[in-house]
């Protein structure tokens, strides 16, 4: 899977009904790498895009869990458990979720914080590339 793959979110309509969503909004592969945010989402995140980018969600939201394993985001224990991770893996497995309560440990404004956020994904295809839409709610 390369840039290519997902070159119809860099221009034109597709972006800007992306960037309009007003919930932060990202598509990640099977192993919850973001491979695009919208404007929402880089906002919150203060950072520009290009360096969001292949990285992980659990790096890029800030679990408290990431450190827990040399591997990172997915490798630990309580990565088994996690509610984000296993709702893309649905919308992999064909069932799309639907602004369900995920209960998160997040680094929030430097400190530790127990974070519930609704978590909707969508399966997408692309060409012959399959990609979960992976749209955030009750992030501050």
């Amino acid at each position: 899977m390369g840039r290519l793959d997902i070159q119809f979110l860099d221009q034109g309509l597709h972006r800007v009904l992306f960037d309009a969503m007003p919930m932060p909004a990202f598509v990640v592969d099977s192993d919850v790498n973001i491979l695009e945010c919208n404007a929402a989402a880089a906002r919150l995140l203060k950072n520009k895009r290009q360096t969001r980018k292949l990285q992980r969600g659990g790096d890029i939201l800030q679990c408290l869990h990431v450190t827990d394993s040399p591997e990172g985001c997915g490798h630990s224990a309580a990565c088994t458990r996690c509610e984000l991770r296993e709702a893309v893996n649905e919308a992999f497995r064909g069932v799309p979720v639907t602004r369900r309560w995920a209960a998160m440990e997040l680094k929030q404004h430097s400190k530790p914080a127990k974070v519930n956020l609704r978590v909707s994904c969508q399966p997408i295809t692309y060409g012959k590339s399959a990609f979960v839409l992976l749209v955030l709610e009750g992030l501050n």
